[in-house]
């Protein structure tokens, strides 16, 4: 293993191997998005189980300082297998990945040697992380949208992913492959390269040998971007950049426009409930005093028939208002309440004589009704930004 002058091991990065770019078979790339589905289902089975792993790895990582075997042979491969489907995905080769989490001869090659760790940036490393996230994040935006569109428009037509748009999508491949790998600790070396490597530097030399390309492939550990590649790089970065500043002012646009909107429902909505309000009031101080007219019958149905109304106005004004989706079924719930109520004041308007009004007003049980309407009429308040 090799040291540094103070006796301290060199980390082993992760390090990627690309093949050069080579022609590709059109059908495969107009079928690569329906090509990958096994990858992608198996991923999917298997990410739970990586989550365990590396929670269990960080945690023997605390104790051991390094991580423990079974993480260490299990994390690699996963990383390995995820990189490999990057790399299809991006159309960085046209040779179809084994499902497998072991080594392969694939023009796309991951070698990783997990090695001794700093319990600080273990203990931190979700912290730590953050920033090589945003970077990963920021160039996922700018390349996800026109740009990899272009790109498998151009490879489609073409046959062939030309030079520069190769040596950017491997150097972003290699980026996530490292943040992934510092992020399982299968490296404490910190997620780096994006722009390339230095054109000028020597061959990869860490303290350990990845395993020699095969003579089927001739596959490159450096990534040396030209300068028209780090160019296309910075590109993705604004695009990046722009994307997710857009998304932020339209996520902030929307917002305020449904704030907008559920203060307006919340305005109608306790407007009608307070006209509403003041029928009900004003029906039962028409029945204290019915008691007192020469046809009190009369008084009676005729207060009933106005309540009546004014749930029946109640109930259009608001059906007619427009609320937002988290307070459809509560508005729902309080029309369907307002027309039960609608139907019961009708039926007693429409009484022959005072035993019927009396029978009514038992069979209807108005004082419960109208608890629940005004239980009913709180919940969609407290929808609508907890307005009445």
């Amino acid at each position: 293993m090799v040291v540094t002058s103070v006796d301290r091991p060199l980390p082993a990065p992760v390090l990627v191997a690309f093949d050069a770019a080579r022609a590709q078979r059109r059908i495969t790339v107009a079928t690569r998005p329906v090509l990958v589905v096994p990858h992608l289902l198996a991923l999917l089975l298997l990410g739970p189980v990586a989550i365990v792993v590396a929670a269990l790895g960080w945690f023997g990582a605390l104790l051991l300082g390094r991580l423990p075997r079974f993480a260490a042979r299990f994390l690699p491969g996963y990383l390995r297998w995820q990189t490999r489907l990057y790399a299809y995905l991006f159309l960085l080769t046209d040779v179809y990945p084994p499902l497998s989490l072991t080594d392969a001869d694939y023009p796309v090659r991951v070698a990783s040697q997990p090695g001794p760790l700093n319990r600080w940036a273990v203990a931190f490393r979700l912290v730590l992380v953050v920033p090589a996230t945003v970077v990963a994040a920021t160039v996922t935006y700018g390349i996800a949208g026109v740009v990899l569109v272009v790109t498998w428009l151009i490879v489609l037509v073409n046959g062939r992913l030309p030079a520069s748009l190769h040596q950017v999508f491997a150097a972003f491949v290699r980026y996530e492959a490292r943040l992934v790998g510092y992020l399982a600790m299968v490296t404490s070396e910190y997620p780096w390269g994006l722009l390339g490597d230095p054109e000028t530097s020597a061959p990869p030399t860490p303290a350990w040998q990845p395993t020699p390309p095969s003579p089927m492939h001739d596959p490159y550990w450096q990534v040396v971007l030209t300068s028209r590649a780090k160019n296309l790089v910075v590109f993705v970065l604004v695009v990046g950049v722009a994307s997710v500043v857009s998304l932020n002012v339209a996520s902030t646009a929307s917002r305020y426009h449904r704030l907008q909107a559920e203060e307006a429902a919340g305005a109608r909505v306790q407007g009608a409930y307070q006209s509403l309000s003041t029928a009900v009031i004003d029906y039962e101080s028409r029945t204290r005093s019915c008691a007192g007219t020469g046809q009190p019958l009369s008084c009676l149905t005729g207060a009933a028939q106005t309540v009546s109304r004014a749930f029946s106005t109640f109930v259009r004004r608001l059906s007619s208002t427009a609320v937002p989706g988290s307070a459809m079924s509560a508005r729902q719930v309080l029309v369907s309440d307002g027309s039960r109520a609608e139907e019961d004041f009708e039926q007693l308007s429409a009484s022959s004589s005072a035993v019927r009004y009396q029978l009514a007003i038992e069979d209807a049980n108005l004082s419960r009704l109208l608890f629940r309407f005004d239980r009913d009429y709180v919940a969609l308040g407290s929808r609508l930004n907890d307005l009445g």
